[in-house]
């Protein structure tokens, strides 16, 4: 029931997420990979994916955990936001860290990787699942 519950609390995203998973499972050529699961959390991996994202129970990946472990832990961490922030987690963390994202992609294609990664990381609801997810930057 808890589950259920759960499920339920964080809905919206959990949806999205569904669906992104269902178009990635239709489309990705090259197979698409359930490869961990973390208590409730499924994380799935995909070449067509650019990066990573959490939408509820839901993470999807282009790079293995293993290969790329600061990155499973923060999508991690964003998993623990959804659970507390529940259907304010899209307007809470999803649309900020998706504009993001954008932004650093469009704006700051000629720095560095890693004034790119800090820049982006140091956004405060990054920074926050950084720290649910324990990764130190």
């Amino acid at each position: 029931m808890k589950e259920v519950l759960l499920y339920i609390w964080q809905l919206p995203q959990n949806l999205l997420g569904l669906i992104l998973l269902l178009w990635y499972r239709l489309f990705d050529s090259y197979g698409f990979y359930q490869y961990a699961k973390e208590g409730d959390v499924v994380f799935y991996r995909t070449h067509l994916m650019p990066s990573g994202i959490s939408l509820g129970k839901y993470v999807i990946m282009r790079h293995a955990w293993t290969s790329h472990y600061k990155a499973y832990r923060h999508e991690f961490g964003h998993t623990k936001q959804s659970k507390m922030l529940g259907p304010l987690y899209l307007f809470v963390i999803g649309i900020p860290s998706l504009v993001g994202n954008i932004i650093d992609r469009l704006f700051h294609k000629k720095w560095s990787y890693e004034k790119q990664e800090a820049w982006y990381y140091n956004q405060p609801w990054e920074k926050w699942a950084d720290k649910l997810g324990n990764v130190t930057r």
